[in-house]
């Protein structure tokens, strides 16, 4: 119940403050979205957003590394991003994918939902 009330409210802090310190560090993605497409110059930010969100979900993990999946064009409002990020806990390493939904237009956050990747 606690998790329900404080990602919003961490998201609309996050986004309000410009991003914060993110613990992970942020690099060029190891793989390009898609044969010949450009990346977006604004993946770094929602990048940002996936790693907190993460971070929320398992706090006593490490998050040592993430790659960008892509961008896709839902509605002219609608976007999502998707990255899939390695967690590493005392027991095992995992890989869990985190999708961003937002407005493109706004640059405002819509929704997200992180899974761990069988």
């Amino acid at each position: 119940m606690v998790k329900r009330i404080l990602i919003p409210i961490f998201c609309s802090m996050f986004l309000l403050a410009g991003g914060g310190v993110v613990g992970a560090q942020l690099k060029q993605p190891q793989k390009q979205p898609q044969q010949g497409q450009q990346l977006p110059t604004d993946y770094e930010k929602w990048s940002k957003m996936a790693i907190e969100v993460a971070k929320l979900n398992y706090p006593d993990s490490r998050i040592s590394d993430y790659q960008y999946k892509g961008r896709e064009e839902i509605t002219d409002k609608q976007s999502k991003d998707t990255f899939e990020l390695t967690v590493q806990s005392k027991d095992r390493t995992f890989k869990a994918k985190v999708m961003i939904l937002f407005n493109p237009q706004t640059e405002s956050l819509l929704s997200f939902s992180i899974e761990e990747v069988k």
